[in-house]
């Protein structure tokens, strides 16, 4: 379903009814990704609407060329949840570059969110710290990449902390899909105006509310530094820095993720209670 704004539209997909989550995925991506990973973990917690969008410019979602930052995406969600939500708090995960964007609502309207979880969130725009690991195939897929495989895909396999063929069938059916309808006129506007107007790596309040931060101790794109620099701006945040885990997280380690992510499901839960 595509939802009408003043200088776009947004695609969305919604699963299940209560408590609404809003999904942010990473840049490059769409929804796809995201229910993908999380939608298994919702089978273990009823309750919850889940809400995933494609971001401006990518999936069916589109900006027209008033949108030249990223205060001009942030702006775009914002009408997004105004419109959608009618005043209903709501959760909100951002992965990688959607991390941004969940970060800055908690900036922006922390009143509105029941709490954040944030996944791979990366340096943040602004930051000073520029430390990554260096990449590494910890778990390899010992038959070798198939013949069949394209040149994107495998170069995206590559990537990966553990190989699968399960996550190579991802990566085609998913993530190239999605790469393929990003909007790269867009990409280039915001890469050349990439902060947010305020400071979102030391905002001036902290939020405290029930958050989740997860980073792969391998992943070679994040890293997982800053996030622990930060990490006393969320004083009800649970930090769990993966082994054996780099960007692609959620696939590589899901039994894991998925214990994590109930976690914050309960302690928002409680929190509510």
């Amino acid at each position: 379903m595509l939802v009408e704004l003043p200088n776009g539209c947004i695609n969305v997909e919604t699963r299940g009814s209560g408590t609404p989550v809003l999904a942010l995925h990473g840049g490059g991506l769409d929804h796809r990704h995201m229910l993908d990973a999380l939608e298994p973990v919702f089978e273990e917690s009823t309750g919850w609407k889940r809400v995933y969008i494609d971001l401006p410019g990518h999936g069916y979602s589109k900006a027209d060329a008033s949108v030249q930052s990223q205060d001009d995406v942030l702006n775009m969600i914002s009408a997004f949840i105004d419109l959608v939500f009618d005043g209903q708090k709501l959760a909100v995960i951002g992965e990688s570059r959607g991390s941004y964007h969940a970060m800055g609502l908690a900036h922006a309207r922390p009143a509105d969110l029941l709490g954040m979880m944030l996944i791979v969130a990366d340096g943040m725009p602004g930051s000073t710290v520029d430390w990554r690991p260096t990449h590494q195939t910890l778990v390899p897929f010992s038959e070798g990449i198939p013949k069949r495989t394209s040149p994107e895909a495998a170069a995206r396999f590559g990537r990966l902390v553990v190989q699968s063929p399960d996550i190579l069938q991802k990566i085609e059916n998913i993530k190239l899909p999605a790469a393929a309808l990003a909007d790269d006129e867009l990409a280039t506007r915001l890469n050349q105006n990439f902060n947010f107007s305020f400071d979102l790596p030391n905002p001036a309040s902290a939020f405290e509310k029930p958050t989740l931060i997860v980073n792969g101790r391998q992943d070679a794109m994040a890293g997982y530094q800053d996030m622990m620099d930060r990490f006393e701006r969320y004083p009800r945040a649970t930090l769990a820095v993966l082994d054996c885990a780099g960007h692609s997280l959620a696939w590589e380690r899901p039994e894991l993720f998925r214990a994590l992510t109930l976690d914050w499901l309960h302690r928002m839960s409680e929190s509510a209670t």
